[in-house]
């Protein structure tokens, strides 16, 4: 928006004020060639028509023929929220992806990494309120709730079953997706197949405790002197705003590392999927604006602890974590998971992975979502 905006003014401003100088007399004695002037103002036009340019040209999705392949709008309390559908048989199960954080996209982990999935679903990836194609949906600090997530959630399951001719939908969260993920299967399950919570959420707050003990102990450990103090100095979460967790986040590949021999992602995580086709270059600048989502939401969630506020599910529930996954948050896991009620319920711990499982063994996930389908029974709705 900066370079759409600014450069415009940048040459308007220096094409007038060459033009005001020369008007009322008052240029230079010994002015530059005339020509300079000109190609000067010329390249800032050249830059400012390439970045339209690229701006404009919109995210592709390749065709699948006799399937599904398109992107779609979903209209929720006046926000257009932007999915990306795609399926090698329209009549196979539905499978709603939901990413992390609000604003989140994993359109493009998606694509080069579960792939597969849609040789058994019909996989809609949503970009929540925020996000590179739910851009518009962007709301003011003062309306962004946890609610107004799980009612963006819901919004789009309704248009999925509708469009789709589905009853019930498979909902896929992850990480911070989990939250709304988890509370939308609880109001309404009967609009849900199952769920699957892929490094389920249970309690910010102490998940988050436990990682800022374990990060201070690693940074004084390995003699990280300067970010050991500076996190002293600073003292736990839970903090006023997502930057004061810059420590946490930057250091969480460091201080909890594994081996990603073979991994399908790296460290980089969805910064590193950025390259795919369906993400239009303003797309994916707009990827980045997940930190002010979660710079407005993350303070809001501290109180929520599922151990106390989520018991019982109504319908089955699976869940994935990798075995390198931050100790403090498997811990809270097991705990919640060993009271917590539904129908059916399982766990999968995937060797060689940790927070974004599902993208760093693409294998063995699409095997467990296999199964998942097969649980379902023959229509897998």
């Amino acid at each position: 928006h900066g370079l759409l905006t600014l450069l415009p003014l940048l040459v308007g401003a220096a094409y007038g004020a060459g033009l005001a100088r020369r008007l009322d007399g008052t240029a230079p004695r010994r002015p530059l060639p005339r020509w300079s002037g000109r190609a000067g103002v010329g390249l800032l036009a050249a830059l400012l028509a390439l970045v339209t340019a690229g701006a404009a040209v919109p995210g592709r999705t390749d065709p699948i023929p006799g399937g599904i392949a398109r992107f779609d709008t979903v209209a929720s309390a006046g926000r257009d929220l932007g999915l990306l559908i795609r399926g090698t048989d329209r009549n196979a199960p539905v499978l709603l992806v939901v990413p992390g954080p609000p604003g989140g996209s994993e359109v493009g982990s998606v694509r080069r990494h579960l792939a597969a999935l849609e040789q058994q679903f019909v996989v809609a990836v949503w970009d929540r309120s925020g996000g590179p194609r739910s851009w518009s949906g962007f709301r003011s600090a003062r309306d962004w709730s946890l609610e107004d997530e799980v009612d963006d959630l819901l919004a789009v399951t309704r248009h999925l079953r509708q469009r789709l001719g589905r009853d019930r939908i498979h909902l896929l969260a992850h990480s911070g997706g989990t939250v709304p993920g988890l509370l939308a299967v609880r109001r309404h399950p009967e609009m849900f197949a199952g769920y699957v919570g892929v490094g389920q959420v249970v309690s910010l707050r102490e998940a988050d405790s436990s990682q800022y003990a374990d990060t201070l102990a690693w940074a004084r450990w390995t003699g990280r002197d300067d970010l050991a103090e500076r996190m002293a100095a600073q003292g736990p979460p839970p903090y006023r705003d997502i930057w004061a967790y810059e420590a946490l986040l930057t250091n969480e590949a460091g201080a909890f590392a594994f081996d990603r021999t073979g991994a399908s992602e790296d460290e980089t995580g969805v910064a590193g999927n950025l390259d795919v086709p369906e993400y239009s270059p303003l797309e994916k600048v707009h990827l980045f604006g997940f930190l002010d989502g979660w710079d407005v939401l993350y303070p809001r969630l501290q109180d929520l602890d599922f151990r106390r506020d989520v018991r019982e599910l109504r319908v089955p529930v699976w869940f994935v974590d990798g075995a390198h996954e931050v100790p403090g948050r498997l811990r809270l896991f097991d705990e919640w998971y060993a009271q917590l009620q539904a129908p059916r319920k399982d766990h999968l711990v995937i060797p060689g992975a940790g927070h974004r499982s599902l993208f760093e063994r693409p294998e063995a996930f699409v095997a467990y979502l296999g199964r998942v389908r097969a649980d379902a029974g023959p229509a897998g709705d």
